[in-house]
């Protein structure tokens, strides 16, 4: 088989929007450049791609205009190209926040839908193309670049970085970040997914080129400056380790509701420098775990499926809407209730020409592990479902691929007793209670369409004679 890596800079220029909060924000410094990181594998005449992005979300359109250009570029088929966001909370200007202000030129409601539009995050439409072209030509780079591989493929656990960040709580409801040591904290709302799945390439030289990473946990350690987050401490680590010039492309997992943060704990929050480096080092020493142990080979068949499926979104109640209103006029963003006001509105505006979204189900196969994506901040415990329907050996979730549809709960945290700004109808939550089972559904079906390959093994040793120093009676001593 052949493989290819590439990666290409993204970075953008200071005083850009940096999404990943509520309101306005800009960029005043560069921790770490941002890139577009891709790996191409080719066998028996199918090729496929995998593409990280440094970034918090994408649209679709972005990535079916990155799909276009590797296509033109490289000859590769747009359904066999996944590209998902790292999720970064400190990327480029790559969202908006409810879409932009072209759609909603039929609004009887225009004049405030704009008003509302000015407090929210804005894609630069200008980086957005660039974005596009960076990943077809990271695409097309790394087809280029194809040599002779071997590639193995293991999953190894960290289980210390990453928790649930949602509880229940003494009163019967659930709470997202309830605070650290808070008293009134039952137990986690939800699991994590302690799996670091690993697809690692080797030339037949033996010289390491490169793997494919993925861990469910969000990128919100925030180090000062634009910066991929953790996942740069990640690549520093492997990298340091293997030497060479290797690329590690990230995928995330299934963490719509994971994070750094240990509420469970008194220890001060972790977030900054420290605690960026902390997680991208355990994660990345996991990696190099699963490399130590890796038994490379030919890895086939290659594959590739995709539906698209529509998710309906959720009707904003007449009484809601009203209160949301009154909101708006009556009190100039004192609080976070401000931001939710504004994004009710938007939602049922926007719901007047776009009742249901569209939802891209994709899966990878690559001999005996399988990448199956979908554009959701997925709950964790809906990729654990995936994972347990699989008849692959490794099967790796992958969120807020080709495109974003905002969060994703489980029908349960949607429930009467439910809680959480994740739960709270918006244009950050947008679909029906259901949309998480019709997507982890989905994903099943997807993944039945492909048939698992055959993971290398160790060469087995040959029937001998023991060692002659160890085959002595105690008579001979």
């Amino acid at each position: 088989m052949k493989v290819g890596f590439a990666e290409v800079d993204i970075t953008p220029p200071l005083g850009s929007e940096v999404p990943g909060g509520f309101g306005k924000a800009y960029s005043q410094d560069v921790h770490d450049r941002l890139h577009v990181k891709a790996a191409v594998f080719e066998n028996d005449g199918i090729r496929v791609a995998l593409v990280g992005v440094d970034a918090l979300s994408l649209k679709a359109s972005t990535v079916g205009a990155g799909r276009k250009i590797a296509g033109d570029l490289a000859g590769m088929p747009p359904g066999h190209v996944m590209v998902a966001a790292t999720h970064t909370h400190e990327g480029g200007p790559t969202v908006d926040w409810a879409g932009g202000i072209e759609l909603f030129s039929g609004s009887p409601n225009f004049g405030l839908v704009k008003r509302l539009l000015d407090t929210a995050v804005v894609a630069d439409k200008n980086y957005i193309s660039f974005l596009s072209r960076q990943i077809g030509s990271a695409v097309a780079l790394a087809d280029k670049r194809k040599v002779e591989a071997r590639c193995a493929v293991g999953v190894g656990k960290e289980q210390s970085v990453s928790f649930n960040r949602r509880f229940k709580m003494k009163d019967g409801r659930q709470a997202t970040h309830p605070g650290k040591g808070n008293p009134d904290i039952l137990g986690p709302a939800g699991p994590i997914d302690p799996d670091v799945g690993v697809l690692s390439a080797w030339g037949l030289d033996g010289k390491f080129l490169g793997c494919v990473v993925n861990f469910a946990c969000h990128c919100t350690t925030g180090p000062p400056g634009t910066s991929a987050d953790w996942p740069y401490y990640l690549d520093k680590t492997v990298r340091g380790a293997m030497g060479g010039n290797p690329t590690v492309v990230f995928l995330n997992g299934a963490c719509g509701d994971v994070t750094q943060v240990d509420n469970m704990s008194t220890r001060e929050p972790e977030f900054g420098e420290k605690w960026a480096r902390r997680v991208g080092q355990k994660v990345g020493a996991e990696v190099l775990k699963v490399i130590a142990d890796a038994e490379p080979g030919e890895l086939r068949p290659l594959g590739a499926a995709q539906e698209i499926i529509n998710l309906e979104t959720r009707k904003v109640p007449p009484d809601r809407l009203r209160s949301a209103h009154e909101l708006i006029e009556s009190d100039p963003k004192a609080d976070y209730r401000w931001y939710f006001a504004r994004d009710a509105i938007l939602l049922n505006e926007r719901n007047r020409f776009e009742p249901s979204v569209p939802c891209e189900i994709q899966a990878i196969q690559i001999g005996p592990v399988v990448f199956v994506s979908n554009p959701a901040e997925l709950f964790c415990q809906l990729g654990l479902e995936i994972k347990a329907a699989s008849n692959f050996p490794y099967t790796f979730v992958v969120e807020l691929a080709n495109g974003c549809v905002g969060y994703v709960p489980t029908e349960e945290a949607m429930g009467p007793r439910g809680g959480g700004y994740e739960v709270r109808m918006g244009m950050h939550s947008k679909l029906v209670p259901s949309a998480g089972r019709k997507i982890v559904e989905a994903s099943i079906e997807l993944l039945r369409k492909l048939n698992p390959g055959v993971k290398p093994e160790a060469p087995k040793a040959a029937a001998g004679r023991p060692w002659n120093f160890g085959d002595v009676g105690p008579e001979e001593v």
